[in-house]
C-alpha cells in the first residue's frame, strides 16, 4: 500500500510511505515496517494553510511517489488547536475524494504515545511493553491536551481513559493526589514546555504528533477489522471527526439583541 500521512497538530508533517497491505485483516501479526518514499515538514504553528498546498504538490510529484497511485490517506484528528487541525483534515479529505481512496483518522496523542514507546523500546523492550506513558501536548492558553497510554503490541497503543485539557499544574496535582494513574514516563510538546509534568520522570518524544507513527497505528487497527464501514471505523478510532476539547470562542447568536 502507498499511504499519504498528514499531521498538522502543531507544525505540519507530511510523508508518503510504502507499507504492507493489511486490508484483508488477519488480527495481530508481525511488526509493521514502513518504507518512506518522500517527506516534508514545516514547524510554524500558524502557516498550515500556506504550506500544505506546496508541500502536497511536491510530495505527490516526487518520482518515487508519482510512479504508482496512492491507496489511502491517514490524517491526525487531534486534539489540537482548531485552525491547524482543520487545515490538515481538509487537505486529507480533498486528496481522498479526488483520488477515490479511503481516508483514516488517528488521534494525535496516540501517535506521540507510539513514538515514545518506540523510543523506550530502544532502551528496554520489556519496560516499553509494561510502561504507562503520559502524553501532554501544547493546547495554548497555558494548558495541555493529555491522555495516558500503554503499548498494544509493536505498533498500536491502548488509551487508559479519555482525553483531557487542563493546566499542567492541575494535571500533576491530580496525579500526585492519586486521582489519576501515575505515569512511568512522559511525552509530548506540553511535557517539554512545562517542567512540572516531567519532574522525576523521563521525557520522550517531545512532539505534538508523528506522521509515521500514525500510519502504523492506522494499519494495526485496520488489520484487526473484519470490514471498514463508517461505524466500524468510528468504534476502532479511525474515523476523521476532529477532536475539539474546547467550546468554540465564537458563538452564533441565539436571539435578537436588545
Amino acid at each position: 500500500m502507498r499511504i499519504l500521512s498528514i499531521d498538522s497538530s502543531l507544525g505540519t508533517q507530511l510523508l508518503v510511505v510504502s507499507a504492507p497491505d493489511v486490508r484483508s485483516g488477519g488480527g495481530e501479526s508481525a511488526p509493521i515496517v514502513l518504507d518512506v518514499l518522500t517527506t516534508a515538514r514545516q514547524d510554524s504553528p500558524r502557516r498550515h494553510a500556506e504550506s500544505l498546498g506546496p508541500m502536497l504538490a511536491g510530495a505527490l510529484a516526487a518520482p518515487a511517489v508519482a510512479a504508482a497511485p496512492l491507496d489511502a490517506v491517514v490524517a491526525a484528528t487531534g486534539p489540537a488547536p482548531f485552525t491547524g487541525l482543520r487545515a490538515g483534515l481538509v487537505a486529507a479529505r480533498t486528496v481522498g475524494r479526488a483520488r477515490g481512496i479511503p481516508v483514516y483518522g488517528v488521534p494525535s496523542l496516540d501517535a506521540v504515545a507510539r513514538a515514545a514507546l518506540d523510543e523506550l523500546a530502544g532502551q528496554d523492550r520489556a519496560r516499553a511493553q509494561s510502561a504507562t506513558v503520559l502524553v501532554a501536548t501544547d493546547a495554548r492558553r497555558k494548558e495541555v491536551y493529555a491522555a495516558r497510554y500503554r503499548a498494544r503490541g509493536a505498533d498500536d497503543v491502548e488509551r487508559l481513559g479519555g482525553f483531557e485539557v487542563m493546566a499542567p499544574g492541575a494535571l500533576r496535582e491530580r496525579e500526585d493526589a492519586g486521582a489519576l494513574p501515575a505515569a512511568d514516563v512522559v511525552a509530548g510538546s506540553g511535557a517539554a514546555m512545562y517542567p512540572e509534568l516531567a519532574a522525576g520522570r523521563e521525557l520522550l518524544a517531545p512532539a505534538s504528533g508523528d506522521a509515521a507513527a500514525q500510519v502504523r497505528l492506522a494499519l494495526a487497527r485496520l488489520r484487526r477489522l473484519p470490514e471498514a464501514g463508517p461505524e466500524v471505523l468510528r468504534e476502532a478510532g479511525l474515523d476523521t471527526r476532529p477532536l475539539y476539547l474546547r467550546r468554540p470562542d465564537v458563538q452564533m447568536p441565539t436571539g435578537r439583541a436588545r
